[in-house]
């Protein structure tokens, strides 16, 4: 079935003899050809509106002159978004520059068209002609013709009275075992809601057997606790003597009364709810009795005398314990655990300990006095800062310092193989900026080795003390030019 053109919506050029309007007659013959306005024109178009919505299964095109045809379609709900039905090329772009042209016929049926795209119904078709080897010709379609299959339009597979005959597909290997394949992971596919359930019947099953399984437990205790033996969980009582004579019973109360006159009462002991015992008004006053009597008659042994009675205790029990002469004088005995008399005790006088070193103190602007020092690899502001807080320290900055006189004592130097540090390797004492930083915020100058940028230097034993500043003074005073020399 034949599709019907209802009108050309929009075309890119035409000429004049030969108009787009000649592609809406059936008739292929050579004056209905559609051509380009000019030679030299590298593309056209043009966009047909069709009669009715209907499926595109096979396509006939006239070509005239044209290297490359391109037909799309579209639909209603998206006009805009052109999918390719065919793409073909008619000749290459050698033939078409030498002028061999051929005027050539191509039918595209449901085998060679894509079987997605025989399943959207259209309502606007694009043809696209390009030819750009051959400027000086001018290129078109002598007419095109779109076909539509009932069968697949009205997807039946009656005609009339007859049945339509399928037609036999033989199927390559490959189809067969992407088959097999998709049926097999069909087949593996689990049911998580068949799996969910057995689950949930397994779970009790075996949970009501794990019930059935257990024992009771044996408590023995308390079956004879029910049982009414208690005696034998808490054993026997003591068993109730028996009543004495009378004659024993006249004379006990008299004995009980002697007992009770000889023998003070016995006091009662109050005590807290948590066990604490509460003294008693009696046991207060005489504690406060005993603190307050005169210590005249305690009287104070001199410390002499108890360094005396100790040192003979000692030497007595010394004398007792034989191996303490044998051992060092520095070890405890293993029998007394004591450690021997050393030689001279009343003579010895206690050792002092000995405090921590005095450091030596310096006024801040004077903690770096006679250090002169020269910069390297810094820019400002970084340079300008460090230069300030070394200055406010007391030491002199060089700006070219030299190795021949000797005057630049120290080089704070960014990070090795700079000229300067090249020039001074030798000479002087390069150390990084982490150096006056922290003298300056920690207000004492340490040790240069500790700063030293080559490890050879900070691995050699320190040959300075740390020197502390008396007068902490405000930053940053002094405001100097800056330099740039590296």
């Amino acid at each position: 079935m034949i599709v019907k053109f209802e009108k050309i919506i929009s075309y890119s050029s035409e000429h004049p003899s030969y108009p787009a309007a000649n592609l809406l007659q059936r008739n292929s013959e050579r004056c209905n050809t559609w051509r380009c306005a000019k030679p030299g024109e590298m593309l056209a178009h043009v966009i047909f509106q069709l009669a009715e919505s209907s499926y595109i299964t096979g396509v006939e095109i006239g070509n005239f002159q044209s290297c490359v045809v391109i037909v799309t379609a579209s639909t209603t709900s998206e006009p805009d978004n052109w999918i390719v039905i065919v793409n073909h090329r008619f000749m290459t772009n050698d033939r078409a520059s030498n002028g061999m042209f051929k005027d050539q016929v191509q039918i595209f049926t449901k085998r060679e068209l894509n079987p997605d795209t025989m399943k959207i119904k259209f309502d606007r078709v694009k043809v696209t002609c390009m030819q750009s080897a051959n400027m000086r010709v001018l290129f078109g379609l002598s007419y095109i013709v779109l076909r539509s299959d009932t069968a697949a339009d009205l997807g039946l597979d009656m005609f009339g009275r007859f049945k339509l005959k399928q037609p036999h597909v033989i199927k390559t290997p490959l189809e067969m075992m992407r088959e097999k394949l998709a049926k097999t992971e069909e087949e593996k596919k689990t049911d998580y809601k068949k799996l969910l359930e057995q689950m949930q019947k397994n779970s009790v099953e075996s949970f009501s057997r794990s019930q059935e399984e257990k024992k009771p437990m044996k408590r023995p205790l308390l079956e004879k606790l029910e049982a009414g033996k208690a005696d034998e969980v808490f054993g026997k009582k003591d068993k109730v003597q028996p009543p004495k004579d009378k004659k024993n019973k006249k004379e006990t109360p008299n004995r009980e009364a002697k007992n009770t006159e000889d023998t003070p009462k016995e006091k009662v002991v109050v005590r807290t709810p948590f066990g604490d015992i509460v003294p008693s008004k009696d046991t207060v006053k005489n504690s406060i009795k005993d603190t307050t009597k005169s210590p005249s008659n305690s009287k104070k042994r001199p410390p002499s005398e108890v360094e005396s009675s100790s040192d003979v205790g000692y030497s007595e029990k010394k004398q007792k314990c034989a191996e303490c002469s044998k051992e060092l004088e520095d070890q405890p005995c293993k029998t007394c655990q004591r450690l021997s008399q050393p030689a001279t005790v009343g003579n010895a006088t206690p050792k002092t300990k000995h405090d921590t070193p005095v450091r030596c103190k310096k006024p801040f602007r004077e903690l770096f006095s006679g250090v002169t020092f020269s910069l390297s690899g810094y820019v400002n502001p970084k340079r300008d800062e460090i230069r300030r807080k070394a200055l406010n320290m007391g030491a002199k900055y060089i700006p070219d310092p030299n190795t021949t006189n000797k005057k630049c004592t120290y080089l704070i130097c960014a990070f090795k193989n700079t000229p300067k540090y090249q020039q001074f390797k030798k000479h002087t004492k390069i150390v990084s900026h982490t150096f006056i930083e922290e003298c300056f915020d920690k207000k004492t100058r340490f040790p240069w080795r500790r700063y030293a940028l080559d490890q050879k230097d900070r691995s050699q034993p320190e040959s300075e003390e740390e020197i502390d500043s008396n007068q902490p003074e405000s930053a940053y005073d002094m405001d100097t030019d800056a330099e740039s020399d590296y």
